[in-house]
């Protein structure tokens, strides 16, 4: 299966959201400890865009969490 540049992978934003719960964050202090707006946030949660590497980065350091990539076999 061939990436198409113009999708929008909802499971990034749905961890992001599970991952800011977790945390006892709501989207504006995750955006003050990140760096990065709460518009974008919501954006990323709502799966409206596909955030950078780096601002997956800068939102797990926000939320005191490592971010981890997985390639998992297709089922």
């Amino acid at each position: 299966m061939m990436a198409d540049r113009d999708y929008v992978y909802p499971e990034v934003g749905e961890s992001l959201r599970k991952a800011r719960e977790s945390a006892g964050m709501s989207q504006d202090q995750l955006a003050e400890a990140s760096g990065i707006s709460r518009i974008t946030i919501s954006r990323i949660e709502q799966a409206h865009i596909n955030p950078s590497f780096r601002s997956l980065e800068a939102l797990a350091q926000g939320m005191g969490r490592k971010l981890t990539i997985s390639f998992d076999p297709v089922e």
